[in-house]
C-alpha cells in the first residue's frame, strides 16, 4: 500500500499537472464528485467538524485497527478536500497518518482559493482524522 506521503506527492503532481489556477480548483471540484453520499443517517450533529465554515461530517471508523473514513459536506471545495484526504489516509496505519504533514493546499495554487476560514476547516478535518488515528494507536 502507498504511504499517505506518497498519495499527497502524487496528488500535488496531479494538480501540477492541471495547469492553472482555475484548472486546479477544477480537479478539486472532480475529486468532489468522486466522493460517495454520505448516507443521511450518518450526518448527526457529533459527527459535525466544529471550526469550519462549510457543514463537514466526518464518520470515523476502523476495520482492524485502521481508519475508514466517511464524509461530506455542503461545498464542493470542501468534498473535493475530504476525497483527497480520504485517498490519503482511508485504511492507512495509524502511525503513518500521524506522521503525515498534509501540506498539499500549500504548495499548489489551491491556496489561492482557500481563504483563511476554509484553511481553518481543512485544518480542523485533518485533525479530526489525526486525532482518531492517535486512539486507533493507543488501543
Amino acid at each position: 500500500m502507498e504511504s499517505p506521503q506518497a498519495i499527497q506527492e502524487r496528488i500535488v503532481r496531479e494538480i501540477e499537472e492541471a495547469g492553472d489556477p482555475f484548472n486546479q480548483f477544477e480537479y478539486l471540484l472532480a475529486k468532489a464528485s468522486q466522493l460517495d453520499e454520505m448516507p443521511l443517517s450518518r450526518k448527526r450533529p457529533e459527527v459535525l467538524v466544529k471550526d469550519c465554515q462549510s457543514q463537514v461530517w466526518l464518520y470515523l471508523h476502523d476495520v482492524d485497527g485502521r481508519p475508514i473514513i466517511e464524509g461530506d459536506s455542503d461545498t464542493l471545495m470542501i468534498r473535493g478536500t475530504i476525497q483527497i484526504l480520504k485517498e490519503m489516509f482511508d485504511g492507512q496505519a495509524p502511525a503513518d497518518i500521524i506522521a503525515c504533514d498534509v501540506d498539499y493546499i500549500q504548495r499548489t495554487d489551491l491556496a489561492y482559493a482557500f481563504d483563511s476560514r476554509r484553511v481553518a476547516g481543512q485544518v480542523a478535518i485533518v485533525k479530526r482524522i489525526k486525532d482518531f488515528a492517535l486512539t486507533l494507536s493507543t488501543t
